[in-house]
């Protein structure tokens, strides 16, 4: 059984330790494009939402 001491070296693969800091615009981008989407996806929601109630009150069956 071979003694492992140290450092692993940077081929194994493993990236331990902090992501590379990414530009301060791209990262207001990305937060406001996560924004968006999760906007939509409520609006989404609420839109089946009464699609469905408006069909059970209308005593349709959704297909």
């Amino acid at each position: 059984m071979k003694e492992r001491r140290g450092r692993a070296c940077k081929a194994s693969g493993s990236n331990k330790g902090r992501p590379p800091k990414i530009e301060r615009k791209v990262e207001e981008d990305l937060i406001a494009e996560n924004q968006r989407l999760r906007m939509e996806i409520e609006y989404l929601k609420k839109l089946s939402a009464l699609v469905l109630a408006e069909e059970q009150k209308n005593g349709k069956k959704r297909s």
